[in-house]
């Protein structure tokens, strides 16, 4: 069985690297992008199965990033997950407003990570 391709895109170094570790260890392929420039090309080139977003980016923001993926033909159907520090209403509601299919806010929860994710995966599937 291939392993699923998650990308994770946050800004921040340790946790990319620890959230990247962690899926490794439950057999996901990841790719962790630091720089939220490059988040577009390599979800293009990737291909992953589901995408890990952080909000808080300098130069390019996570909801811009949603929105460049969500109309683009090649990226649009790869479900994405926010992980962000950000827990107001209002931004939990634009970011479901702009696609997303999941919001966990930092600190967050392994096990319920993983929940997301394999509800991301089934939802990639039945479209």
């Amino acid at each position: 069985m291939d392993k699923k391709r998650i990308l994770i895109i946050d800004d921040d170094k340790v946790a990319l690297e620890s959230l990247r570790r962690l899926l490794e260890l439950h057999s996901y392929e990841v790719l962790a992008v630091q720089e939220s420039r490059e988040a577009f090309s390599k979800a293009r080139s990737f291909g992953p199965e589901v995408i890990l977003l952080d909000l808080l980016m300098p130069r390019l923001g996570g909801l811009e990033i949603c929105e460049m993926l969500n109309s683009d033909k090649e990226t649009r159907g790869i479900p994405i997950i926010v992980v962000s520090a950000l827990d107001k209403e209002a931004d939990i509601k634009k970011a479901y407003h702009l696609g997303v299919v999941g919001y966990l806010t930092k600190p967050y929860d392994l096990n319920k990570l993983l929940q997301e994710i394999n509800k991301a995966i089934a939802y990639k599937q039945e479209k």
